[in-house]
C-alpha cells in the first residue's frame, strides 16, 4: 500500500511538473534550428539515414492515410518525398526487379568473401560470386539521378574503392540504399575524412553557440532555442522532428519557429525536409493542432548577407591589379527543371516544377550584384572592372540568360534541354561561355548557397562541373579555395593546367573557386540571427531593443496588404505588400504542362507551356509576393543591442523607422513611404533611402530591386517612397 501511495505521489508530481511547463511555455516561442548536419569524419548510420529521409521517405499505406496530407503522387504510388521512381523506393508487386536487381559488396581477400556493404550478414563466397556478372563499383556507371559519381580519384587516377564490386544478382536488399553506402564511402575517401565521426562540423558548433547567446541576450527567457538536424549523428546530434516533438509534448510550447540557414528558399528543403517532417511527427502524436508552426526559410538577400559575401570575396579580388577586368560566376545549388514525369509506378512524383527556388535564388543573385557594383566596380568608384554578363542572352544585363549565373549540383541536362534558350546553365556551361566564346581572362567563381566547406563545395559540385579538387593535405589544413588555368581549343575541347595557380601561360584564362563562409563565420551568423529574430517577431514577441509599435496590420499571401501610421509626427509612414499577381502559380504547375524542347525525349511545345522566367521587368514579373501570411509592424527601435543605441545617420532627413517583422523577405517589391523634413534637403537630386545593416552597424543604400521603381518624392505631402524586398530599419538621406 505504501509503495502504491509513493507511486501515486510521484505520478502526481510528474503531472504537475508537466502541467507547469505547459503553462509556463504556452506564450513563449520554441526555435528549432536545423540543417543537413553533416558529421566531421564518417558515420555509416548518418549517411544511410540521410539518404533514406532525403530521397525515399515514407510510403502511404492507404489512399486517405492520416497525416499524409503533404505526401506526393497518386495512391498506391504515393510517398513523402517522391525523388526516385516509386518502384525504386518501395517494393512494388510486379516491379520487384527495380527495387532489388543487384548487390554492392566489399571483397575481403583474406577470407575470400564478398560482404554486403549494408548488411554484413549477407555474404557470397568467391565461388558463388563467380556465377554472376561482376563490375567494379568504380566506373560502374551508377550515379542514381546522374548527380552522384562513382569514378576514380580525378587527382591521381587511383581507385578509392578498389575492393568494391557490383554483383548482378538480387540479394533481398534495396539497390538504391546499397548505392548510397558506396557513394558516401567514396566521398569520405576522397576527402580524407576520419573513419569514425568525431562530432559536428565546426561551423555548426559555432552557429549553435552564437545563436544561443543571441537569443538569451535579446529575448531572455521568452524564447527557447534548440538544435536538430535532418538526420542524427549518433552521440552528437538528434533529428529536428524529434526536437520539435519533445518541445511540444514535454515542453508544452504552442508557438514554434522552424529555421534553416540556406541562402535560397526552396520547397524541397523548407517544406519537404523541414516542415513536413515536423508536421508528420506532431500529427502522428496528436499534437498538430496544438502547435502553430512558422518558418525562416533563407538567409540570402539581406544587407548582412550581401556585405558578408563582399568581405569573403575581398582577398580573391586583391590578387588582381586595379582596373583589371574580373568576371564573376555566381554559383548556387540548382534544382531540376522541369523534373520527371510523376505518373504511375515508374514515375518520380516530387513536384520540382512547382519550386520557388529558381525565382528566389535569382533575386538573391541580383541583390548581391547591386552590392558588388556599388563597392567594387570601377564604374561606381571601386577598384576593378567587374563583369557579370555573357554575350548571348536575351533581355537586359539583369536577365538570367545574360548573367554568369550557374547551377551546380546536377548534371547540365537536368536543368533543361541544351537547345532551349531558357534552360538553366551550370557552372561549367558558364565557364565555357566565358572562356571559349567571350574570351574572359580572369574569372572568380563565387559560391553562394552553402555556409561551410562541406562535401558539396569540396567535391560534388567540382566533379559535376569538371573543377579541380584540393589535395587531402590542403583540406586537412582548412584550405578549400583553388586557382587554375583553362583554355578551350577551336573544337571546344578543354585543357586545364592545375599546378600553376594563377601563373597561366598566354591564351589561358585564370580561374579561382572561392571558399564558402568558414572565414567569415561570425558575419554569417550575425545575419542569420537577425532573420531568426524576425521569425520570432511573427509571434508578436519582440526583442528587448526598445521597440515601440505605432501601426500594425494583416498581410496575406494572396492579397498582400497595407499598413499606415495615420496620425502624429510619423503620419504618412506606410508599407504596401503587393498581392499575388499570379494566383495558384507555381502551385498549379504540372510536369505535363511544362515546356520540353522538340528534340527532347518527351517533347511538349504548346504555346501555353510553362517556361522558366528570364527577367523581372515590373511588379507583375514575380510569381510570388509575400511568402506567407503575417502581421506587419511599423514603429521605432531605440537600440541595436542591450548596450548600444540605434546609430543616427548624419545626412538623415527623416527619422529611422522600423518596419517588421524584421528582415521579412518578399519577391514582388514592397513599397515603403516615409515622411521627410523638407527643410533639411540640400540637394533634391540626391535624396536616397537607406537600410540599417546589423553587420556594419551603418546604413546601406537601398538599391533598386528587380521589377521595382526608382525612388519617388511627393513634395506636397513631404513623403518619400521607395521599393524593397527586405524589411528593416529605413531612413531617408540627402
Amino acid at each position: 500500500m505504501k509503495i502504491v501511495k509513493i507511486l501515486l505521489l510521484l505520478a502526481a508530481i510528474w503531472l504537475l511538473t508537466l502541467f507547469s511547463f505547459r503553462v509556463l511555455n504556452n506564450d513563449k516561442v520554441a526555435v528549432v534550428v536545423t540543417d543537413w548536419g553533416q558529421p566531421e569524419g564518417f558515420s555509416d548510420s548518418y549517411y544511410q539515414g540521410i539518404a533514406q529521409r532525403s530521397r525515399i521517405g515514407i510510403q502511404a499505406m492507404s489512399e486517405n492515410e492520416a497525416c499524409s496530407e503533404h505526401f506526393v503522387g497518386n495512391y498506391p504510388y504515393r510517398s513523402s518525398m517522391g525523388s526516385y521512381p516509386h518502384v525504386n523506393s518501395f517494393l512494388t508487386k510486379g516491379f520487384e526487379q527495380y527495387y532489388d536487381n543487384f548487390g554492392m559488396y566489399h571483397l575481403d581477400s583474406n577470407q575470400g568473401l564478398y560482404i554486403n556493404v549494408l548488411d554484413e550478414s549477407v555474404i557470397l563466397s568467391q565461388e558463388d560470386a563467380d556465377q554472376y556478372e561482376r563490375i567494379k563499383v568504380t566506373g560502374s556507371g551508377d550515379g542514381y539521378g546522374r548527380r552522384n559519381i562513382l569514378s576514380v580519384d580525378p587527382r591521381d587516377g587511383l581507385d578509392p574503392l578498389p575492393d568494391y564490386y557490383k554483383i548482378l544478382a538480387p540479394n533481398g536488399i534495396q539497390d538504391v540504399r546499397e548505392q548510397d553506402v558506396v557513394f558516401y564511402r567514396r566521398i569520405n575517401k576522397l576527402l580524407g575524412a576520419n573513419r569514425k565521426s568525431t562530432g559536428m562540423n565546426p561551423m555548426t558548433d559555432f552557429m549553435e553557440e552564437y545563436l544561443t547567446d543571441f537569443m538569451k541576450n535579446n529575448f531572455g527567457n521568452r524564447v527557447k532555442i534548440r538544435f536538430g538536424m535532418y538526420e542524427k549523428n549518433s552521440g552528437y546530434s538528434v533529428r529536428h522532428d524529434d526536437v520539435a516533438w519533445t518541445m511540444a509534448r514535454w515542453g508544452g510550447f504552442t508557438n514554434m519557429l522552424l529555421t534553416r540557414e540556406t541562402t535560397d528558399h526552396n520547397f524541397y528543403a523548407n517544406h519537404f525536409m523541414t516542415r513536413n517532417k515536423v508536421y508528420y511527427r506532431l500529427c502522428k502524436s496528436g499534437l498538430k493542432d496544438r502547435v502553430a508552426l512558422k518558418q525562416i526559410r533563407q538567409v540570402g538577400r539581406t544587407p548582412e548577407y550581401n556585405l558578408m559575401l563582399l568581405h569573403n570575396m575581398k582577398r580573391y579580388l586583391d590578387q588582381y591589379s586595379d582596373e583589371e577586368e574580373i568576371s564573376l560566376i555566381y554559383a548556387t545549388y540548382g534544382l531540376p527543371w522541369p523534373g520527371r514525369n510523376p505518373e504511375g509506378p515508374l514515375g518520380a512524383p516530387h513536384p520540382w516544377i512547382k519550386e520557388v527556388y529558381h525565382e528566389n535564388a535569382f533575386n538573391n543573385y541580383l541583390s548581391f550584384k547591386r552590392y558588388v557594383e556599388a563597392v567594387y566596380d570601377v564604374k561606381q568608384g571601386g577598384r576593378w572592372n567587374i563583369n557579370f554578363n555573357r554575350s548571348d542572352g536575351i533581355g537586359s544585363n539583369d536577365s538570367r540568360t545574360n548573367s554568369l549565373y550557374g547551377y551546380s549540383r546536377f548534371p547540365s541536362q537536368i536543368f533543361g534541354h541544351p537547345e532551349d534558350v531558357l534552360r538553366f546553365e551550370t557552372i561549367r556551361d558558364q565557364l565555357k561561355q566565358a572562356i571559349h566564346i567571350d574570351h574572359r581572362e580572369n574569372i572568380i567563381i563565387v559560391p553562394s548557397h552553402w555556409y561551410y566547406n562541406g562535401q558539396d563545395t569540396s567535391l560534388k559540385i567540382r566533379e559535376l562541373n569538371n573543377l579541380p579538387l584540393n589535395s587531402i593535405e590542403e583540406m586537412n589544413q582548412g584550405i578549400f579555395d583553388i586557382s587554375w588555368c583553362e583554355q578551350y581549343d577551336e573544337d571546344g575541347l578543354l585543357d586545364q593546367i592545375l599546378d600553376q595557380g594563377l601563373n597561366c601561360p598566354t591564351g589561358y584564362s585564370r580561374i579561382t573557386l572561392m571558399e564558402t563562409f568558414d572565414e567569415v563565420k561570425e558575419e554569417f551568423n550575425i545575419g542569420y540571427a537577425q532573420r531568426i529574430r524576425g521569425g520570432i517577431e511573427q509571434f508578436g514577441v519582440l526583442p528587448d531593443l526598445g521597440i515601440e509599435i505605432m501601426a500594425s496590420g494583416d498581410i496575406t499571401y494572396k492579397d498582400g496588404g497595407l499598413v499606415e501610421i495615420t496620425s502624429g509626427e510619423l503620419k504618412g509612414t506606410k508599407l504596401i505588400i503587393r498581392p499575388d499577381f499570379h494566383p495558384n502559380k507555381p502551385e498549379s504547375f504540372s510536369y505535363q504542362d511544362s515546356y520540353r524542347h522538340k528534340n527532347s525525349n518527351d517533347p511538349y511545345t504548346d504555346a501555353n507551356a510553362i517556361r522558366p522566367f528570364n527577367e523581372f521587368i515590373n511588379y507583375n514579373s514575380h510569381l510570388i509576393s509575400a511568402w506567407f501570411d503575417f502581421t506587419a509592424l511599423i514603429g521605432r527601435q531605440a537600440k541595436i543591442n542591450s548596450n548600444d543605441p540605434l546609430p543616427i545617420m548624419n545626412n538623415a532627413i527623416s527619422e529611422a523607422i522600423y518596419f517588421g517583422p524584421y528582415r521579412t523577405i518578399v519577391n514582388s517589391p514592397a513599397s515603403v513611404s516615409i515622411p521627410i523634413n523638407i527643410a533639411k534637403i540640400e540637394n533634391k537630386d540626391k535624396i536616397r533611402a537607406y537600410i540599417f545593416n546589423d553587420l556594419s552597424r551603418e546604413y546601406d543604400p537601398v538599391f533598386e530591386v528587380p521589377g521595382g521603381q526608382s525612388i519617388r518624392v511627393d513634395w506636397d505631402k513631404g513623403i518619400v517612397s521607395f521599393d524593397t524586398q527586405v524589411l528593416g530599419i529605413f531612413v531617408i538621406g540627402n
